[in-house]
């Protein structure tokens, strides 16, 4: 059972909310009537624990703790480092892990049909391979500055294939592969030599 998509859970923090939020009113109360206070550690510590939602709003309603720097940014702190471990703790992926044990040696990962992958020598430059591609009349889909790489759409006449084998006989071109269409929803799967 998942403990912050249980109904427990939220009931849990909308009582401590409420809870805090008339503890932070009730402290007011008594600094008004000079009468024994909340420790600013128990305020806290209400907030920490899931209220600080209740903590912010006694804080705006009652007029309470805002002058204090613990209290004044603190506060919003602890609610936004909640926000953020809550949507963290609820973006599991609800897919199973897939061991590479389990991988068929046949499965081939899909690419695309018209757009192959070309890594240069940096030495050299990319220059030839510019001078190939107008040769060619091929078009750049995206230049990979930092990685001395290419992303090339093939001409409409050409085969993926033909593409490929020119591209390879380029002067400085170190590698030629399949772009890869990677989803963000499928099961990380090594990538299976096809040599």
């Amino acid at each position: 059972m998942e403990i912050f998509s249980s109904s427990y859970f939220i009931v849990y923090l909308i009582a401590l909310n409420v809870v805090t939020f008339f503890v932070y009113g009730l402290d007011k109360l008594k600094a008004k009537r000079r009468k024994w206070r909340i420790r600013e550690a128990s305020l806290l510590l209400l907030a920490v624990l899931g209220g600080s939602i209740g903590a912010w709003l006694g804080m705006k309603v009652w007029d309470h703790k805002t002058q204090h720097k613990k209290f004044k940014y603190g506060v919003p702190l602890i609610l936004l480092l909640q926000i953020v471990l809550l949507l963290l703790c609820s973006c599991g992926s609800k897919q199973p892990l897939v061991r590479a044990s389990e991988i068929q040696p046949s499965a081939v990962a899909e690419h695309s049909p018209s757009v192959l992958l070309v890594m240069y020598d940096q030495e050299i430059g990319k220059e030839p391979l510019l001078k190939a591609i107008k040769k060619y009349k091929a078009t750049i889909k995206y230049d990979y500055h930092q990685i001395s790489g290419m992303a090339i759409q093939k001409p409409d006449d050409k085969t993926l294939e033909e593409t490929m084998a020119f591209f390879k006989k380029v002067e400085g071109v170190q590698t030629v592969e399949y772009d890869y269409v990677h989803r963000l929803t499928d099961p990380v799967r090594p990538r299976l030599e096809t040599r």
